[in-house]
C-alpha cells in the first residue's frame, strides 16, 4: 500500500487508536524511496532539529521527516510504500524524543528570587535558542547557527547548565561561611 492509498483509507478507519497502535509497531527500515534511512540523527544540524521537533499535524508527520532527511518531495512520498515511511517517521518521532529529553536535561531549576524577578518571561523558543548560540560562539549570521551539528549546541547548553549549577553551590557556600 502506497502512502497515498493509506492516507485514504485512514480517513474511513474505523478504530483510529488501533491504527496508531499498529504504526508504532512498524519497524525503521533501512530505506525509503530508496534512499539510506541514517542510523541515528546524532549527526543532523540544528536547522533540521528544529524543523522535526516543529512539526505538529499528521502531514507534517508523514511528510516532513522524509523531506527533511532524506530530501523526497511529498510527491515522491505519495507514492512511497506506506509501512516504510510510517516505520521512518515513528523512528524519526522517537529519535527527536530522546534528543529533547537531552535539551531538557540541560535546564537549570530558576531559584524563587530569580521567579519573583521575572525570569520565565525570558523563554524566546527556538530563536532564543538560535540566538544564545550565536552570542556565545560570536556568528552574525543566524543562518549559520542553524547549520551547526545539534550535538554541539547540545553540549554547549550542558556545560552553560553545569557551570550554573556550580557557580550556585559555589555562593551558597560563601553564604554559609558568613
Amino acid at each position: 500500500m502506497t502512502v497515498k492509498e493509506f492516507l485514504i483509507l485512514s480517513q474511513v478507519a474505523s478504530n483510529p487508536e488501533e491504527v496508531k497502535a499498529q504504526i508504532e509497531k512498524l519497524p525503521k527500515p533501512e530505506s525509503v524511496f530508496k534512499m539510506s534511512v541514517p542510523d541515528t540523527l546524532n549527526d543532523i544540524c540544528i536547522g533540521k532539529l528544529i524543523e522535526l521537533q516543529s512539526i505538529s499535524d499528521v502531514s507534517g508527520i508523514l511528510f516532513t521527516p522524509c523531506k527533511v532527511l532524506l530530501g523526497l518531495s511529498q510527491d515522491k512520498v505519495l507514492l512511497c510504500d506506506a509501512d516504510k515511511v510510517l516505520g521512518f517517521s515513528n523512528w524519526v518521532a522517537k529519535e527527536v524524543e530522546r534528543i529533547n529529553k537531552l535539551f531538557a536535561s540541560t535546564n537549570v531549576k530558576p531559584t524563587k528570587e530569580e521567579r519573583s524577578a521575572g525570569i520565565d518571561n525570558l523563554e524566546f523558543g527556538f530563536f532564543g535558542m538560535i540566538d544564545w548560540y550565536a552570542l556565545r560562539m560570536g556568528i552574525t549570521d543566524h543562518e549559520e547557527v542553524e547549520r551547526v551539528p545539534w550535538v554541539r549546541v547540545y553540549k554547549c547548553l550542558d556545560m552553560d547548565a553545569k557551570k550554573i549549577r556550580y557557580e550556585r553551590r559555589l555562593r551558597e557556600i560563601y553564604q554559609n561561611k558568613k
